[in-house]
């Protein structure tokens, strides 16, 4: 699996409902992911995808409308845009060209401006308005105002080129290489808070048996071995209607801030429930977001039939579910009794050791001498894929590209075989690799054109 060697930022998408937030959303990643519909209020939990624009790679993501009910409407978007300015990188504020500022686009767009961060003005539907001035928008304060039609995608490119211009004033993160950031990642009532208060030897976080406890994210400083970790427990992603609206809709964003942050995941999971199909989404957001991972199966010492329900089948019940990251490290924990907390540390720090591995060009263009030699990569469209050599071009994680003739036409599976045996080769347990496949300077593409 492909991912970005970054710290994906996060863009948020805010505004009230029916402005056209989802049907934005889905044209700018690309995708319908998000549910339009003409009732307001459709979009109940915030919605997550990345977009590629210029160079930069973030996260973008949909929430729910701001209320509706006038004594809700300043609770509401306090705590929506609060959520964004704890973070998001950008804020996205939503209008819609046809009607003119309402009381909840005011309210918005005065909170959205009071938090410091970057905030554009997308002003939705505007094909709608045959030509109309938009200089009556300038009210709401906003000085970026950006007309756009989701559904003739018009003006999207110019909101991305928005975006990008704030992430380019952004100043790069300084990372701290003697600390390594695990976050404790999973669905409420995992036992997170439980995990951390044992690792760290007190009652930091806030504990009990009601899902959704953790609001907010802890993050603790522990020592293990002469190395210092720091450990960010999450808010967990809470069940429908069951956590009051502003408090759920934003559980997403925390959760990618979060792996955004760590570098390190420990995706924990409930022994007595095994995995699920929301834990198997946040693997795939932290590989995607280029991240270490661990797979965490804690509670162990809650189930009771041990003889029928052995650790062997529920690790086969695991590794089933989570066959796109079988290099993954699985770790059965109890944070009541203290099982495998150790591994758990030590794990982490060999993962992040593992993410920072250099591989020298001779050994890397053997490999890949050897495996080309053994299975050539398979012709399409009567093109013939080569691959001639390769380089290692950053670390943490590792990023590799490889060069050729006509590598758009490899296939996914013939990638697959490339990756596997670069684990096979060097020891990249636990954190994903970044496979990237290019042709040769000086041949041509797929399509006929030169390659720069």
């Amino acid at each position: 699996m492909a991912v970005n060697n970054i710290n994906l930022p996060l863009v948020a998408i805010v505004g009230r409902p029916n402005v056209g937030k989802s049907s934005l959303f889905n044209r700018l990643i690309g995708t319908r992911q998000a549910i339009t519909h003409e009732t307001a209020g459709t979009t109940r939990d915030a919605n997550t995808g990345t977009v590629s624009w210029r160079k930069h790679n973030f996260w973008l993501i949909d929430t729910a409308g701001l209320s509706k009910a006038t004594d809700d409407i300043e609770l509401g978007a306090q705590e929506q845009i609060t959520e964004a300015a704890d973070n998001a990188d950008v804020i996205i504020v939503v209008v819609d060209a046809g009607i003119a500022p309402t009381t909840e686009d005011q309210t918005a767009a005065r909170l959205a401006l009071k938090t410091g961060k970057p905030v554009i003005l997308a002003v939705g539907k505007a094909d709608t308005t045959h030509g109309q001035p938009f200089g009556h928008w300038q009210s709401l304060g906003i000085s970026e105002i950006v007309p756009v039609s989701a559904i003739h995608g018009s003006g999207t490119g110019d909101l991305l080129d928005a975006v990008c211009d704030r992430l380019d004033e952004k100043p790069a993160p300084v990372e701290d290489e003697n600390v390594i950031t695990l976050a404790l990642i999973g669905r409420p009532n995992v036992g997170k808070s439980s995990l951390l208060n044992r690792l760290v030897g007190k009652q930091q976080a806030l504990v009990s048996d009601v899902p959704g406890t953790t609001r907010d994210s802890t993050v603790s400083e522990i020592r293990y071995h002469n190395q210092t970790i720091k450990l960010i427990d999450t808010a967990g992603l809470r069940r429908r209607g069951k956590i009051a609206g502003g408090i759920e809709k934003y559980s997403a964003m925390r959760t990618l801030a979060a792996i955004n942050q760590a570098d390190v995941c420990a995706l924990v999971m409930d022994a007595t429930t095994g995995p699920v199909a929301g834990d198997q989404h946040l693997a795939g957001q932290i590989i995607e977001s280029g991240k270490g991972l661990i797979l965490v199966v804690n509670k162990w010492d809650a189930v009771e039939d041990k003889e029928t329900n052995t650790q062997d089948d529920m690790a086969a019940t695991v590794t089933g579910s989570f066959q796109f990251a079988w290099w993954a490290p699985l770790i059965f924990t109890s944070a009541t009794h203290g099982l495998h907390l150790n591994e758990l540390m030590e794990q982490a720090a060999k993962i992040q050791a593992r993410r920072h591995t250099t591989i020298e060009t001779g050994p890397l263009n053997k490999l890949i001498g050897q495996l080309v030699a053994k299975q050539p990569p398979a012709g399409l469209r009567n093109r013939q894929p080569k691959l001639n050599y390769g380089t290692q071009t950053g670390s943490n994680p590792p990023a590799f590209a490889i060069f050729g003739a006509h590598t758009a036409f490899i296939h996914f599976s013939y990638k697959r075989y490339i990756e596997n045996a670069f684990r096979k080769t060097w020891d990249f347990t636990g954190t994903p690799i970044v496979l990237n496949f290019r042709d040769k300077p000086g041949r041509h593409s797929h399509d006929g054109t030169p390659v720069k």
